[in-house]
């Protein structure tokens, strides 16, 4: 069974973690894939690669999110428009967006609900 993820919830949010917990079981289970992780709204600063690295727990959450996403190479969509008000992009003159992440549309999204059989909406 084909999944989709779909991600709003803030970095410094419980939510976060727990969306990252569902994106591992899911991409783990022998029976379903994650097809399409989607960051949208204040999640997009979970795929920020500056994202300050104390001991918060955003920083906790950004730098989980970030190792796993390169780890697992998983399909992983930044959106693109909610990136670009919260100030991150990828072009040549600023690069702040973690390896492993995609910034491109809701038409990436749509593609998603298309070829998943579940949605799971976290935040």
């Amino acid at each position: 069974m084909q999944f989709a993820l779909l991600v709003n919830a803030a970095a410094d949010s419980a939510a976060a973690l727990t969306a990252l917990q569902t994106a591992k079981s899911l991409h783990q289970h022998p029976d379903h894939q994650l097809y399409r992780l989607f960051l949208y709204r204040d999640a997009v600063h979970l795929a920020n690669r500056f994202a300050w690295s104390g001991d918060g727990d955003q920083a906790g959450a950004c730098q989980q999110w970030q190792q796993w996403v390169r780890d697992s190479g998983i399909d992983a969509i930044v959106c693109v428009g909610a990136a670009q008000r919260r100030g991150l992009v990828n072009n040549e003159a600023v690069n702040n967006l973690a390896e492993g992440f995609t910034l491109a549309g809701l038409g990436q999204w749509a593609d998603a609900l298309i070829n998943s059989e579940r949605v799971i909406q976290i935040g």
